[in-house]
């Protein structure tokens, strides 16, 4: 049974890491050179890549640029608060002003 004040007896010494984390992954990355977030860039803006391949690096990289927005923070507006909007087209010049 546990005594409160008892010396401290079998076990890890203190501040000695377990087996799991002897090699920190960050540290593995950064001695093999490797950027994750760079990487995921690369493969989604390749040629090769698929649409879903892009957008699910894009989500990825999201993860750990933006921060996660609760749903209680998502602001929408109410749609007869909305006005149109209009759109003209009109011809140019063919001069820079």
């Amino acid at each position: 049974m546990f005594e409160e004040g008892h010396s401290k007896i079998g076990g890890r010494k203190k501040g000695t890491p377990n087996k799991v984390t002897l090699i920190r992954a960050d540290d593995l990355l950064l001695k093999l050179d490797i950027n994750p977030i760079q990487k995921l860039i690369e493969i989604a803006e390749s040629d090769e890549a698929s649409i879903d391949q892009r957008i699910n690096c894009y989500k990825e990289i999201a993860k750990y640029t933006y921060p996660r927005l609760k749903l209680q923070e998502l602001w929408v507006s109410p749609v007869e608060n909305l006005k149109p909007t209009r759109i003209e087209l009109v011809a140019g010049t063919g001069t820079n002003t």
